[in-house]
């Protein structure tokens, strides 16, 4: 099937990016969408010795450097749709509708507040936010076996009960909290101390499927709902 949509994802980092090209773009390109994906824009400067430009990439710290990174790529190709992949955890202060999300106790609502604060904020039809619940690690909770399956290889010790206590608490995976010591990727981390977000995100992801997420994850499947819909337009 020959790609007839594109679609730019902005991530947060070299996790979300290894995520996205290893997973989500092979699955959605049989689908008839073509993914490209970079990291977040945070500094450039030329350099002192050419008139090249240096550019760094990764990481949120202030929104009005995620909305600058956005408005450029939705500049430089406009024949594309752009949409992002931002963990809530940690999401800059000064985001759209942040402070108001705060106050929701509801997480679904909160990310909608969220995005909705984005797509009113940046104001381009082709733009579609995403900011996943609550990081990247929550959608790997959609089948711990997985995540045990690929961890123990390499700590030779398994923790699937711990992993099976944890997910039975929340009623999808997305709803593991953003706490400092409690949120996906510290719970990872407090059982496997191995643990690399870059290295072994792709390779769980990479065993659990993206259908298995998407039933699991209901956020997440709405967007990659909305993305596979522009292949139908």
């Amino acid at each position: 099937m020959s790609c007839q949509v594109r679609v730019n994802i902005i991530v947060e980092g070299p996790t979300e990016e290894t995520f996205v090209n290893k997973i989500l773009a092979v699955d959605l390109g049989l689908r008839g969408i073509s993914i490209s994906a970079r990291s977040v824009e945070t500094k450039r400067k030329k350099s002192r010795f050419d008139r090249s430009i240096e550019i760094k990439r990764g990481g949120l710290s202030k929104y009005d450097k995620v909305k600058r990174d956005i408005q450029r790529w939705l500049k430089e190709d406009r024949g594309a749709y752009l949409t992002t992949m931002f963990d809530l955890y940690e999401l800059p202060p000064d985001s759209p509708n942040r402070q108001e999300a705060r106050r929701l106790s509801d997480p679904y609502k909160k990310v909608m507040r969220l995005e909705q604060g984005l797509a009113e904020d940046i104001g381009d039809p082709r733009f579609i936010p995403y900011i996943q619940l609550h990081e990247f690690e929550g959608l790997l909770f959609s089948d711990v076996e997985a995540i045990d399956h690929v961890l123990e290889i390499y700590q030779s010790d398994s923790h699937l009960r711990e992993l099976k206590d944890i997910r039975t608490k929340f009623n999808t995976p997305e709803e593991i909290d953003e706490g400092q010591t409690t949120a996906p990727s510290k719970r990872l981390l407090n059982l496997y101390e191995g643990y690399d977000k870059v290295l072994f995100g792709s390779l769980i992801a990479g065993r659990i499927g993206l259908e298995r997420m998407r039933e699991e994850c209901p956020h997440f499947n709405e967007w990659v709902s909305k993305m596979l819909d522009l292949a139908s337009q």
